[in-house]
């Protein structure tokens, strides 16, 4: 049913029809489309009322008509007085019941378009906190896709540098191979061959003590997973910091044996000055297992503010001693009590290896909430590519959990938002070179067989956030 227009005649407060062009008229027209199933009740009531206002209306102007007509009769003008009062009486009160009819429907319509007005404003809440978030994932995609696009293109450039290098030394070698004797090549060769059975004995041997461990490490996951149930308390990082353990006796002597001296650490660690260096400016460096503080003595000698975290309260004590600032603390720990963007690089010398992958998913996430926009992570973690270490010299260390590839930790780093990607290996013996001599057409497998048995004890993954 269409609003009869002669409505905004009988109270203009009442606002129908809704007219104009303006915001404010636009709301209200939507408004009144909204509330219509809810008032059209009472418009229809409205309507009887108006044309009963009408009839009494026409009455009264018929009342005036016969007053006028009565008032030429004198004998007959106090009885039509007395009638016309009544019937004007009778009319006022008709006119008053309206009136009040007509005020409570404006409060009932004022009633309605404030709720529904306070329904529009919570929808428009709703709709400016989606939005928010919608933002927020944006830029998340927007933050990864520029990691990937960055680290992409730095692997491109370093895949056709590398290429180059190669190219160049494969002209190089081709020369020097038409020279070599057939006989060293056979003595190679039987050499090798001895090596490599060597090797099988080896790791037949290391995947049967393998094989024990991992049913070791199953006895005790079950055993932490039954304590971290039953005692949930005992478990908490505040309260794992700085136990001890059987082998934090062993802890300084076995670093001593396996790991090298302190200088020999602290020129090994060296490599990272320049990298570190070209941030300083961003903010202190944390250096997490710091140890017995290689790195941080290193870093206040180049004026570079830093300072590390360690468990074992012996290694504090021993940078303590050195002039250092080294703290006891678990890494998940202090990384999450520190404020978001705060750092600007986060070194971690041989300890990545000692976490599971969903700690380890969990250390990398912290790290680049941590870091500031340009800051650094360094990653040293020895290098299962070279048999040696990760069938052997990796399991010298009981606390290491599993050896990790250098493209399958340089993918995680990547795709939890890091860029500029770099993976960087650390021969620290003298590297072997057979393809020197061998011909042309089989040097490129006993090369590869070489950097296995041979090549880079460890690596380092360096990466970038860089927004």
């Amino acid at each position: 049913m269409a609003v009869d227009e002669s409505i905004a005649g009988v109270n203009s407060s009442f606002g129908l029809p809704v007219t104009g062009r303006s915001p404010k008229s636009i709301l209200k027209r939507v408004t009144a489309k909204f509330i219509w199933p809810f008032l059209r009740h009472q418009v229809d009531v409205n309507l009887v009322l108006v044309n009963e206002i009408r009839e009494l209306q026409a009455r009264q102007d018929a009342l005036h008509t016969l007053v006028d007509q009565q008032l030429s009769d004198s004998g007959h003008v106090n009885s039509s007085i007395r009638r016309l009062d009544a019937q004007v009486d009778f009319v006022e009160d008709g006119l008053h019941n309206i009136e009040n009819a007509l005020h409570i429907l404006e409060a009932q319509y004022t009633y309605v378009s404030e709720q529904r007005e306070s329904h529009l404003a919570d929808v428009l809440a709703h709709v400016g906190r989606r939005t928010g978030e919608l933002e927020n994932q944006i830029d998340l995609g927007h933050r990864q896709l520029l990691a990937r696009f960055y680290d992409g293109f730095g692997a491109l450039q370093r895949d056709a540098a590398e290429l180059t290098r190669q190219f160049a030394g494969l002209s190089g070698q081709l020369t020097d191979l038409s020279t070599k004797q057939e006989g060293e090549l056979e003595e190679l060769s039987i050499e090798l061959e001895r090596e490599l059975q060597t090797l099988t004995s080896v790791a037949a041997t290391e995947s049967r003590k393998f094989a024990t461990l991992l049913a070791r490490v199953a006895e005790v996951d079950f055993f932490l997973t039954e304590v971290k149930r039953t005692y949930p308390d005992l478990v908490k990082p505040e309260r794992l910091v700085g136990l001890p353990s059987g082998f934090d006796a062993l802890s300084s002597a076995f670093v001593e044996t396996f790991r090298g001296s302190f200088e020999d650490i602290k020129e090994r660690v060296a490599v990272y000055l320049p990298e570190l260096k070209s941030i300083a400016e961003l903010g202190p460096v944390l250096d997490i297992g710091c140890g017995r503080g290689e790195l941080l003595e290193l870093l206040a000698e180049n004026e570079i503010e830093a300072y590390g975290i360690e468990l074992g309260e012996e290694s504090v004590e021993m940078c303590r001693a050195r002039g250092l600032d080294a703290r006891v603390d678990d890494a998940l720990h202090h990384l999450g009590s520190l404020p978001e963007h705060s750092l600007g690089a986060i070194t971690a010398i041989h300890v990545v290896e000692h976490l599971d992958i969903d700690t380890l998913i969990t250390f990398i996430d912290l790290c680049l909430r941590t870091l500031k926009p340009g800051g650094l992570i360094i990653f040293e973690t020895p290098n299962p590519g070279n048999v040696k270490i990760g069938a052997d010299l990796f399991w010298t260390d009981p606390t290491h959990l599993h050896p990790l590839p250098s493209e399958f930790l340089r993918f995680v780093v990547t795709m939890r938002g890091f860029a500029d990607t770099e993976i960087i290996p650390f021969k620290r013996g003298v590297r072997f070179a057979p393809a020197q001599a061998l011909d042309a057409g089989n040097h490129q497998l006993v090369d590869e067989l070489a950097d296995m048995l041979f090549g880079p004890e460890d690596y380092a993954v360096i990466a970038r956030r860089v927004i």
